[in-house]
């Protein structure tokens, strides 16, 4: 993407509020923080005692029920928790890999798995019908909605009072919560792990270290937004100073430079010359070991076929940096 999308969204980070148009008007929405945060769980306990009051049933009062017709079983209830732990560990596994073929590899088990757990999420919902939590859930969002929505960008002013929010259509809801929605995925974590490693904001690196200082807030009045640019601002930071050798072609892509840095924190070990500047790789792909190290690393499995198929341990060592 262009420079300036990336400029453009740390300045909204900074902000603290996106402006937007909605119909004829500019509306400003507030971005949420930790003291934002509470009122959701306020509101989420006020609109589901509501529905209790209704008659509406808690969702463990449904699933018992559904149990007990036979509408679903503890063997569908015991593939969810399987799938959300293996989903789990999966993604634990791929933090751990070096290799960008690997992590792909993973992240393709990953994607199947989370389809299968959703299948079977949907129809779990589906058998258990509206519970009390999902009527908290969907209002509550709604009442956070209308509570981040302003006329002007001091966020004096809310947009909609309480009985005008009250009297919205519900396709004029579901514009809100799009415009929330796109809010959301513009700001996700990947599009500012690479906004703070633009060369526009290189001079701020440093200045993350200190996040009173960058905003001259209290982290609790920080959103969630402006606390993400000062995390990665400080990892990226850490990395750059800490690493050597990173190459240049990976030093503005967070994943590459997570890898290459996860990669060097191993450290040499058995007895590798200090000056040694070669590294082999197991299964490693031409993208990967050029990730990895640039033109000096060496993929093993390429070395093997320049000698036959094989290599002896003699070979190997000489591959990986040591004297024979």
């Amino acid at each position: 993407m262009k420079e300036e999308f990336y400029i453009s969204l740390i300045g909204e980070a900074f902000d603290g509020y996106t402006e937007a148009s909605l119909g004829d008007n500019i509306v400003y929405i507030k971005h949420v923080n930790i003291r934002d945060q509470r009122y959701l769980h306020k509101y989420f306990e006020k609109y589901k005692n509501v529905a209790l009051k209704r008659g509406l049933e808690t969702e463990e009062e449904r699933i018992k029920s559904i149990l007990e017709e036979e509408l679903w079983s503890e063997k569908d209830d015991l593939k969810i928790a399987s799938l959300q732990n293996e989903i789990s560990n999966l993604k634990k596994t791929v933090n751990q890999l070096l290799l960008a073929s690997q992590r792909d590899s993973y992240n393709k088990i990953i994607l199947d798995r989370s389809t299968e757990l959703y299948e079977l999420k949907k129809s779990r919902s589906e058998i258990v019908g509206k519970t009390a939590e999902d009527y908290g859930a969907g209002r509550s969002s709604d009442e956070l909605l209308r509570f981040l929505l302003f006329k002007d960008k001091d966020l004096k002013e809310n947009l909609y009072t309480e009985d005008e929010f009250s009297e919205l259509d519900a396709w004029e809801i579901k514009k809100l919560t799009d415009l929330h929605l796109e809010i959301q995925s513009r700001l996700n974590d990947d599009q500012i792990q690479k906004a703070v490693l633009r060369p526009f904001f290189s001079m701020y690196l440093s200045l993350c270290e200190d996040a009173y200082g960058f905003y001259q807030k209290p982290i609790t009045e920080l959103t969630i937004y402006q606390l993400r640019v000062v995390l990665y601002g400080r990892m990226f930071f850490n990395i750059f100073q800490h690493t050597e050798d990173i190459p240049d072609h990976i030093r503005d892509d967070p994943e590459k430079l997570l890898a290459f840095s996860q990669n060097k924190s191993g450290g040499n070990s058995g007895g590798l010359k200090d000056d040694a500047d070669r590294s082999i790789v197991f299964g490693a792909t031409d993208d990967d070991v050029k990730t990895l190290g640039g033109e000096k690393a060496v993929s093993l499995s390429e070395e093997a076929k320049k000698h036959g198929g094989q290599l002896d341990m003699t070979q190997m060592m000489r591959l990986a940096g040591h004297d024979v």
